[in-house]
């Protein structure tokens, strides 16, 4: 099957990512980039040892509290669209089970990389090297689409 042409509940590889479409790409590389930057300006407050496993366990619970609430409403009319028509507010909710794992792995190591290094060294100049980093790693689907059609 064309991944281009799986709905989002059909998904089953990890590189079925690839065909979202770029708003929903740019959307999760904000999502990404805010988080960052937040937890920069949270880890100086929190020295104790299980600060970044408390840390971690709100931006998930606050990250997947949105699609917990929308997947509430779900039916068998629930319409899937196909991966590259998704929407990112519209079809968050939509994905097989399995995605919300490997996002919430994802969101987990960039918190606590970026907690790990900010508590060592805490700069501005930092700051922008993680989130330059995170953004082009989580942009970089849409990123090798466009070169590899280029």
């Amino acid at each position: 099957m064309n991944a281009s042409a799986k709905k989002l509940n059909e998904m089953n590889r990890l590189s079925d990512m690839g065909h979202f479409p770029a708003l929903v790409n740019a959307g999760a590389t904000i999502n990404v980039a805010l988080t960052i930057t937040v937890t920069w300006f949270v880890v100086p407050h929190f020295p104790q040892p299980y600060a970044p496993m408390v840390w971690i366990a709100l931006v998930l619970a606050l990250n997947l509290l949105p699609v917990v609430m929308l997947r509430l409403r779900m039916n068998e009319a629930t319409i899937y669209p196909a991966l590259g028509e998704m929407d990112f507010v519209r079809d968050q909710h939509k994905f097989s089970d399995w995605v919300y794992v490997a996002a919430s792995a994802n969101m987990a190591f960039w918190v606590l990389s970026s907690w790990a290094l900010f508590a060592i060294f805490h700069s501005f100049a930092l700051l922008g090297a993680v989130v330059a980093v995170a953004v082009l790693a989580t942009f970089s689907p849409v990123l090798l689409r466009r070169s590899a059609r280029g």
